[in-house]
């Protein structure tokens, strides 16, 4: 029999500089990657509240009714959708269901924190500004005219 000294495997040295390797790349991607996370749900918060305006505006709209408002409670870090004549209260939110950290840094809508929806399609005007744990902002701007839209100042 003839014997050959091909190798058959790696050396311990070889492992062990794949590991370090990878070690290296991880913590350097590890933190971009946890900002990127975070501004993506703050993003998704974000465009949730507006989605949710916008269904309660087109409630008041096809229901004819002046009465359906949300309230952003800015302590508790929620905001619920309810009717002013009935008192029921569909649901609430809490923004921390779109990840940790989605917090409401202030809100504006004429002097309080409620938007009022109208049978004719118009609503309370102001602004809302949602954050993160890394001080990116979101701030949702609604106008008379229920147009709606969304700034956003990313911290990377």
């Amino acid at each position: 029999m003839i014997r050959t000294n091909i190798p058959k495997g790696y050396t311990l040295v070889e492992v062990c500089i794949v590991i370090a390797l990878l070690a290296i790349i991880s913590t350097l991607a590890i933190p971009a990657w946890q900002n990127y996370s975070s501004n993506i749900n703050l993003k998704t918060a974000a465009r949730e509240v507006m989605s949710d305006l916008l269904n309660a505006r087109q409630r008041a709209i096809e229901e004819n009714l002046s009465t359906y408002r949300i309230t952003f409670n800015v302590g508790e870090n929620n905001y619920t959708l309810s009717r002013t004549d009935t008192g029921i209260t569909y649901w609430t939110k809490p923004l921390t269901s779109y990840g940790s950290g989605i917090s409401i840094q202030s809100v504006n809508f004429n002097n309080g924190s409620v938007v009022s929806f109208q049978r004719r399609g118009t609503v309370t005007m102001g602004n809302l500004v949602l954050t993160n744990l890394i001080g990116s902002k979101a701030t949702i701007t609604v106008q008379i005219t229920a147009r709606t839209y969304v700034q956003y100042n990313m911290q990377k």
